[in-house]
């Protein structure tokens, strides 16, 4: 199986299914040693959320300041598909972003 290095220079499986599930790992991990622990997935407009994805393209905007200041939640709200019916779509991705 091949492998690659992600931020932290920790090797991660080339598997999209196992890039999610170690992303949620270390988000868990991130969360725990902060004393605020990561209980579930959230759930926006009755879809679960795919914080790999979310955190994935935020990140190949420029990161938060960026997409804040470019107002680009929305188009990663339908970049996530996401009904465009769901009204706070974009605002609870930054919210949950920020956590």
């Amino acid at each position: 199986m091949k492998k690659m290095a992600n931020s932290t220079g920790k090797m991660q499986p080339s598997d999209p299914r196992r890039k999610r599930q170690a992303f949620l790992e270390e988000l868990r991990q991130f969360h725990h040693n902060r004393g605020t622990p990561f209980k579930k997935i959230p759930i926006v407009c009755g879809k679960e959320l795919d914080l790999h994805t979310l955190y994935t393209r935020v990140t190949s905007l420029g990161g938060f300041a960026k997409v804040t200041d470019k107002n680009k939640w929305s188009q990663i709200t339908e970049e996530l598909n996401f009904p465009k019916g769901c009204p706070n779509a974009a605002f609870a991705l930054k919210q949950y972003y920020l956590r």
